[in-house]
């Protein structure tokens, strides 16, 4: 019975929790692999409990190997139903103190709700307490002779899944971009645990570069190099210029102005001196990219100072007129975005932060992730250094505990003299999550004396909390601060909407101290202020109904692009009038655009997205240079360009109207998809800015 029992056991924890898994899809090719690994690991374990001669130490084992086994598969379950993600037992681990911090309610909250399911999750569980002596029967010794032969299907089952994974159309994510998230939905849980440890121990196999035949020639700009004209930045600064329809207007130059390009690096000279063939590999790639050119907006902020803000879970439907007006007014004055996106990264926070601070793809990396695995690495593009060495005094804060997701550092290593709760953030904390108006109204005046005091100019850094789920009113001290004022404005709502709504009111009033505190000293208009949220907030979305559905208004799921769509504000009281920019672009944009228009010296091919208001490019055709979001979702990547829209769900492109795109078109795009992900886990996994930035530069 054993030989029965074990297989089926692992193939039904396996098939719970894919059915149970509401991001990504349950009938796929990867069902195969996912049958063939569970059986054969199935009859492993057969093979262990029978071998073993004394039956009731085999029994008490297979015991607590199937109770660990319900357990994990519990954990897993509630990780993927709540956070949208697969955590692996080393990253689980590593989190678990933090968690049980400032987290523990939140967790226990997540464990109860969900506690219905563990009976399930339990089943295999109950049903060998009940019958152990079957499985394990003492006459099994009989068997003594042929129990090896129950080797036989075990090999011949892991051998046949792993020639198909390694063969099949997801090899890379059982290789070279393996991640536990990425893996669990094309091989199975255990399978996804298996290569966690194993590549903890001997590493993560490296994924060949390019070798310089495969590059096409090292790019060369077309027309000599010409910085904008002061009377394109004037204009744009006093609104006259607009982007819209993926065009600049004319600017008031009576002459046509030829714009250079954001091309700091000398890769040929690097080619030339490199020595080592891999990362010789990476300068020939980057070399054959055509950098973004500079455009009417290069440099229109320049010495200003700037404030970036990373916004928990906040979403389109956080800002609304009456609600948050100054959200709205953010919004929707200087430039407003009609096509900007969050991407659902895969590593909830961290993963949103990473990629709006360095303008880099944050991917999964040896059972980390790229932020934590960053630190130590040369990071000259991401924005503290970048505005660092422009003479910026940089600063970062965070409302929350100060080492959450390690980042005291991470942000130390971007450039930030970096404080959060516990290391120098002084504020009144009251209920959990913490107050955004509260972090403001302690930090401000330091930054602003200092500046007004020796006119050096400023660069902060800001992660919020207030916005952070649960949303209910028992539950979030931030909603139930504004629980009144939601209730009055949203009167129609389910208390959940309420109530993440209730909460962002913290982050609007946070802004409006902010913008009435640099408006009495007389700097708004010396100050830029840029945001974009983490993620969307998909604790929203954890069960049914979907109220992130009702809020939106929209029926769609964590598969489709829409539910992606977010808000960007770049505000800056300088800009007169509205500049409405349609061009598709994601929170990898950010640091590109923000280098072009303070006028900071970069490379824009070493990052992975790119200057939003650079022109070179044709929106038919796929190139290096176009706009291009990146979203992962269903177990592929979608994407959006100026073409339109590719649904890795569906595995369908959708064309703008108007846009004959040219043959191939979307094959490749799926390939500069694939490179800026190849790419982004190469810079951070060989610490690349330090070989090319560092000695290119030079």
């Amino acid at each position: 019975m054993a030989l029965i029992f074990y297989p089926l056991a692992i193939v039904f924890w396996e098939m719970l929790l894919r059915i149970l898994d509401d991001v990504n899809p349950f009938w796929d090719i990867s069902l195969i692999p996912m049958v063939l690994f569970s059986l054969s690991f199935g009859f492993l374990l057969s093979f262990v409990f029978l071998i073993i001669k004394n039956k009731r130490f085999s029994r008490i084992l297979s015991a607590i190997v199937l109770f660990l086994l319900a357990f994990v598969f519990f954990f897993e379950y509630n990780c993927i139903s709540f956070y949208k993600i697969y955590y692996g037992l080393f990253y689980a681990i590593g989190m678990t103190g933090q968690v049980l911090g400032e987290f523990a309610d939140l967790a226990g909250e997540v464990a109860l709700g969900n506690i219905g399911m563990a009976v399930f999750f339990a089943l295999p569980f109950i049903f060998y307490i009940v019958f152990a002596k079957k499985i394990i029967a003492d006459d099994t010794d009989k068997l003594h002779r042929k129990r090896p032969l129950v080797l036989i299907p075990f090999a011949a089952l892991m051998l046949a899944a792993v020639m198909f994974m390694r063969l099949g159309p997801k090899a890379d994510v059982y290789t070279y971009a393996f991640s536990v998230p990425g893996c669990v939905p094309a091989t199975g849980l255990l399978t996804a645990l298996r290569l966690d440890l194993c590549y903890r121990i001997i590493g993560t196999p490296e994924e060949g570069v390019k070798t310089g035949a495969e590059q096409t020639a090292l790019w060369t700009p077309q027309a000599p190099a010409k910085p904008a004209s002061s009377a394109s930045v004037n204009a744009a600064v006093s609104g006259n210029s607009a982007v819209s329809g993926n065009a600049v207007s004319e600017n008031a130059a009576e002459e046509p102005v030829v714009y250079g390009y954001n091309a700091a690096v000398d890769f040929a000279a690097l080619i030339d001196e490199e020595s080592d063939p891999a990362y010789k590999s990476m300068h020939e790639y980057f070399g054959s990219l055509e950098p973004t050119q500079q455009n009417e907006y290069t440099g229109i902020f320049k010495d200003k100072n700037l404030i970036l803000l990373t916004a928990e879970a906040f979403s389109p439907y956080a800002v609304d007129k009456d609600f948050t007006p100054t959200l709205y007014k953010m919004a929707n004055e200087s430039f407003v975005f009609t096509d900007y996106y969050q991407p659902g990264w895969g590593l909830s926070t961290t993963g949103g932060e990473f990629s709006n601070m360095t303008g880099l793809i944050p991917l999964w990396l040896d059972g980390s992730h790229s932020f934590l695995r960053s630190v130590g690495d040369a990071m000259p593009y991401a924005a503290g250094n970048l505005f660092g060495s422009a003479g910026y005094v940089c600063r970062a804060y965070h409302n929350s505990a100060f080492d959450y997701y390690d980042r005291d550092k991470t942000h130390p290593n971007l450039g930030y003299d970096y404080k959060g709760i516990g290391n120098g953030l002084k504020m009144e904390l009251g209920g959990w999550p913490y107050s955004d108006l509260g972090m403001l109204e302690a930090t401000t005046d330091e930054i602003i004396e200092e500046h007004l005091r020796t006119g050096v100019p400023f660069h902060t850094y800001y992660m919020t909390v207030s916005g952070h789920c649960n949303y209910s009113w028992g539950a979030n001290a931030m909603s139930a601060k504004h629980k009144a004022e939601a209730q009055a404005a949203f009167p129609d709502e389910s208390p959940t909407v309420q109530a993440y709504k209730a909460c962002n009111k913290e982050l609007d009033l946070a802004l409006e101290y902010l913008l009435k505190r640099l408006d009495e000293e007389g700097i708004l208009e010396d100050t830029v202020i840029c945001m974009g949220a983490d993620h969307y907030p998909y604790a929203m979305s954890k069960g049914e109904p979907d109220y992130y559905c009702e809020m939106s208004g929209i029926d769609d799921t964590a598969a489709d692009i829409s539910r992606y769509r977010n808000t960007l504000i770049l505000y800056c009281a300088a800009i007169k009038e509205p500049v409405v920019v349609d061009t598709p672009c994601s929170s990898v944009d950010i640091m590109p655009t923000l280098a072009n228009l303070f006028g900071i010296d970069y490379d824009s091919r070493l990052y992975s997205g790119r200057d939003i208001f650079a022109m070179n490019y044709e929106a038919g055709v796929a190139s290096g240079t176009m706009p291009l979001v990146i979203l992962p979702v269903s177990g592929g990547y979608s994407f959006v360009s100026p073409a339109g829209q590719y649904d890795a769900h569906s595995r369908s492109f959708t064309p703008n109207e108007g846009v004959e795109v040219e043959d191939g078109y979307v094959d490749k795009a799926k390939a500069i998809v694939s490179d800026r992900l190849k790419y982004a886990r190469l810079i951070i996994s060989k610490d690349y800015y330090r070989r090319a930035v560092a000695v290119g530069e030079e």
